[in-house]
């Protein structure tokens, strides 16, 4: 494998060997989260983008995309607050979690923060009593089926129930400002989102005789990443494609909004790790690494073979052959395997480093200290 594959950006293979730090540590480019925000602009030119901030929220990470000009999605006040650290005006801010504590609704209302998701009449009522007067959209179910992560069984309402629900919005004293959806995250399917854009030519017709007409279509997040185990690789510009040729069918054209987390942020950045063990154990030639499932990245033990990274040798092959090994992290629990096809030059030895790709989203979030084992460093070049 060319040793600069799946490296983007500015974290050339060149360059992480220069880096002193201690392993384990998370490198982001600056320059390819900007390149990323560029190529949401170019398909979707004139769509509000939101940063799904639950990918990750590491603030340096958050100042880069606020100075860019990109909004947020926020699912709590906790990530509110890491927001307010940063000033981030609230007029970029919205709240998209379609069930939410009443208290958490106050303090982004106080903020100043008006948009709010919701998908059941009893949410409605509880955002009418802590932020009168708001904006609010309703969360359809959407198909789900392709997707790695599916979110149609927690979240969403039928199709049928969205202008009701707008209506009652209405009532309230709410301001009936959209309709949204998801399609689940790490979407397989370019068409899903057109898909489910295709329901809402009726619901729009029908609003309209409620005397609502919606300025919003949030169309959510999905956007994949290229991982190792991505059965095929669908590109933004196919999902653009779609998605724009179905909205453009729509009775009128309200603004678009989306949510993308891990199609924003996964290539971005790379996990540094040191081989700390080699052991021949069951047929397989297994590497222990000191950054592992729990520490570092939390996905690929949980969901086991759905999101396997690609790992590459930080040392040039020279004229050793690549085979395959089994990769696990340093922690003393048996689910903390990476993956079991690792394909890495056949003498590389305890002391040498791999660079693990596509880390950027889903795994700062979720390191916890098992074992003891701390959080990685983290640096944005």
């Amino acid at each position: 494998m060319n040793k600069n594959s799946h490296i983007d950006g500015e974290l050339t293979q060149e360059f992480l060997e220069g880096l002193q730090h201690e392993t384990p540590f998370f490198v982001f480019s600056k320059k390819q989260i900007l390149e990323n925000y560029k190529e949401y602009k170019k398909h979707f030119p004139h769509a509000m983008i939101q940063y799904a901030m639950k990918a990750n929220f590491e603030p340096e990470i958050l100042e880069v995309l606020n100075e860019a000009g990109i909004g947020f999605e926020v699912a709590s006040a906790y990530e509110l607050r890491m927001l307010k650290e940063l000033k981030v005006d609230p007029k970029k801010i919205v709240y998209g979690t379609s069930v939410k504590p009443a208290s958490h609704i106050k303090e982004f209302f106080e903020y100043g923060v008006d948009r709010f998701a919701f998908d059941t009449f009893d949410e409605l009522a509880k955002i009418a009593a802590a932020a009168p007067g708001a904006r609010v959209y309703a969360r359809m179910i959407a198909n789900d089926a392709g997707s790695v992560f599916q979110f149609s069984e927690k979240f969403g309402t039928e199709v049928e129930n969205i202008a009701p629900l707008l209506e009652r919005a209405k009532e309230l004293g709410l301001q009936p400002y959209g309709i949204s959806f998801h399609v689940g995250s790490q979407a397989s399917n370019p068409m899903a989102w057109a898909s489910a854009i295709e329901k809402l030519a009726p619901v729009l017709e029908q609003l309209k005789k409620m005397d609502i007409e919606i300025e919003m279509i949030n169309i959510g997040g999905g956007y994949p990443c290229a991982y190792a185990s991505a059965e095929k690789n669908i590109t933004l510009e196919e999902i653009a494609e779609h998605t724009m040729k179905a909205f453009k069918k729509l009775p009128y054209q309200p603004k678009i909004m989306l949510e993308p987390g891990r199609g924003m942020i996964a290539n971005t950045g790379v996990v540094v790790a040191s081989i700390i063990g080699k052991v021949e154990r069951s047929g397989n030639t297994w590497l222990f690494l000191d950054a592992g499932a729990y520490n570092a990245l939390y996905e690929a033990m949980v969901f086991q073979g759905s999101t396997r990274y690609h790992i590459t040798s930080m040392r040039p092959l020279y004229n050793s052959k690549e085979v395959l090994f089994a990769i696990a992290g340093p922690t003393g629990d048996s689910l903390d395997v990476l993956t079991r096809e690792a394909l890495l030059p056949q003498d590389i030895e305890v002391g040498d480093k791999l660079i693990i790709h596509d880390v950027g989203a889903y795994s700062l979030v979720a390191c916890n200290p098992f074992n003891g084992f701390p959080k990685p460093s983290v640096y944005l070049v």
